[in-house]
């Protein structure tokens, strides 16, 4: 994943449109941040899914 200055990392949609935004980027660094995106939307799984189920539990237990 893209890094900021001071080893913080960027949101990885801020370093896609950083990178896109550079002419000079590299096509390598292009190429590597698709294949991590990749990666992590895959590792992710269904991030959505699971969203929607923890702000149900969230209301649930909000009702109490």
């Amino acid at each position: 994943m893209a890094q900021a200055s001071g080893g913080q990392v960027k949101p990885y949609g801020t370093a896609i449109a950083d990178a896109l935004s550079d002419p000079k980027t590299s096509l390598d660094k292009l190429t590597a941040l698709r294949d991590s995106g990749h990666r992590l939307l895959k590792e992710q799984g269904d991030l959505p899914g699971a969203l929607k189920k923890l702000e149900a539990e969230i209301a649930r237990r909000g009702k109490k």
